[in-house]
């Protein structure tokens, strides 16, 4: 199953500094074990910009958009047999320590309604 892993920052929340992880160790890991399909860094909030669409036109809007008490930093997308799998990929990444993952499943569009 694949699972998106949103990398968030969350300066409100101390991270806990003990020995965290080196990111190029997680990536070059899940990499040869072939869990990670891809995965990138993301601009900063205020370089976001935001695109709706309301009574017929476009609306666009710079960042950052709201005040959160935290922001995605970046993104991977994983392949785990399971939610257990998925979980431990997700608790070994240097962001765990120093920030938060959120592990959110894939849900193909041909997938009956589960919601």
């Amino acid at each position: 199953m694949r699972y998106l892993m949103l990398v968030l920052t969350t300066p409100d929340d101390p991270a806990d500094t003990d020995d965290i992880p080196e990111i190029e160790a997680w990536v070059e890991q899940q990499d040869a074990k072939g869990s990670r399909m891809l995965g990138e860094r993301l601009r900063p909030p205020a370089d976001a910009v935001g695109i709706r669409v309301r009574g017929g036109k476009v609306l666009v809007t710079d960042g950052p958009f709201s005040e959160t008490k935290e922001a995605i930093g970046g993104f991977d997308i994983i392949d785990a047999p399971d939610l257990d799998e998925a979980i431990g990929i997700a608790a070994a990444h240097p962001m765990a320590y120093a920030g938060a993952i959120e592990l959110r499943a894939f849900w193909p569009f041909d997938a009956e309604d589960e919601g």
